[in-house]
């Protein structure tokens, strides 16, 4: 009951009581990303349901499965990066039918900036396991579930590479559950590093080498891997289609996607085979932002300055938000808070910014 008034009382604009900071900052930035908390419909995306990361961590899950003995209804889940449901066990076939019904399976995309506060969106935005009970869900719908999520980082790369999630009734939660996640990507964690080959170490190498010589937006693209920086990880770039750009080595810049092109640098001189490094360049946006002058009212020099870097910023990634953010190193909802103090329209320029343009 307590968690139920606390959510009404945030959405009627008060300060809620006896809600934790890791969901209170989350309700915050799901309020500011406009996520309608009555009426948002979870989005069904593609996602690739053999990757690298399902194949690995997917047996650590089932052989946990097989623990799970009782009469609670429970699920385990993957998720890719994006909080997209890449794979899925239900402790019954009652349960997964439930969970069908409520499209609960490969596909539902559960981004927080989509949906608001969850498990698996919570926890790859905070990078920490993340407990959603009942109310602590944004969107009023998801209030009958309780689902704890861990993200997982590659031993190799260091980056975030999707997430478990444990999910039953919120009725049903126990503290229980928090252990189980972590103990689940751990073991994903662990499995990670049995597999990781010296093929992923000498990709590794050669991106931070990459780094070390660019101030742009990194990446390095193998058959198996694919490892970005923080600014080039906002792209939100799909690995098999960069792959499938570079592959045959034929030029040394391509076009990724609309508005964005990289310079490629193979791992092994005259082919790409073995992988490459890429520096990503978008293009400029049409035009330029409207920067704040130094002598508008209540607007301090200091102000006018930090206006002048986020706009070069912007430009730099054409107008990327989320690039921009990390190449800023501040989160989303800090540079929209920006954006508009200090008057900076900037159309999107990332087709996954589209959907949020409106929330901005």
């Amino acid at each position: 009951m307590l968690r139920r008034e606390a959510w009404e009382s945030f959405h009627v604009g008060d300060e809620p009581a006896g809600v934790s900071a890791q969901v209170l900052t989350s309700w915050r930035r799901s309020r500011w990303s406009g996520v309608d908390p009555i009426s948002t419909e979870v989005p069904v995306v593609d996602v690739d349901t053999d990757s690298p990361f399902v194949r690995a961590a997917a047996p650590v899950l089932l052989r946990a499965a097989e623990t799970l003995l009782g009469d609670v209804p429970v699920c385990l889940a993957l998720a890719d990066t994006r909080g997209t449901l890449a794979w899925r066990w239900a402790s019954d076939r009652s349960f997964a039918r439930v969970l069908d019904a409520v499209h609960m399976s490969a596909g539902t995309n559960f981004d927080e900036e989509i949906v608001g506060t969850n498990g698996i969106g919570t926890a790859l935005e905070s990078r920490e396991l993340a407990s959603v009970i009942g109310s602590d869900h944004y969107v009023r719908a998801f209030h009958r579930w309780a689902c704890v999520a861990a993200p997982v980082v590659h031993p190799v790369t260091g980056r975030v590479c999707g997430a478990i999630n444990v999910t039953t009734w919120a009725n049903d939660a126990s503290s229980l559950l928090r252990g189980l996640a972590r103990a689940l990507a751990d073991g994903v964690t662990r499995r990670l590093a049995d597999l990781a080959s010296a093929h992923e170490r000498a990709l590794l190498d050669a991106f931070v080498r990459g780094r070390a010589r660019t101030t742009a937006p990194v990446l390095a693209v193998s058959a198996q891997l694919m490892i970005a920086d923080e600014a080039a990880g906002a792209w939100r770039l799909d690995h098999a289609a960069v792959w499938a750009a570079i592959r045959d080595g034929a030029a040394p810049d391509v076009v990724l996607r609309e508005g964005l092109r990289a310079q490629v640098s193979p791992v092994r001189p005259g082919t790409t085979a073995d992988g490459a490094v890429l520096e990503l360049f978008p293009d400029p946006p049409a035009g330029p932002p409207s920067v704040p002058q130094a002598d508008r009212p209540g607007l301090g020099p200091l102000e006018a300055a930090e206006a002048a870097v986020i706009a070069r910023v912007l430009a730099e990634c054409g107008g990327n938000k989320s690039a921009a953010a990390a190449r800023l190193r501040i989160s989303r909802a800090t540079l929209y808070d920006k954006l508009r103090r200090y008057r900076l329209a900037w159309a999107p320029r990332d087709p996954d910014e589209e959907g949020h343009a409106g929330r901005q």
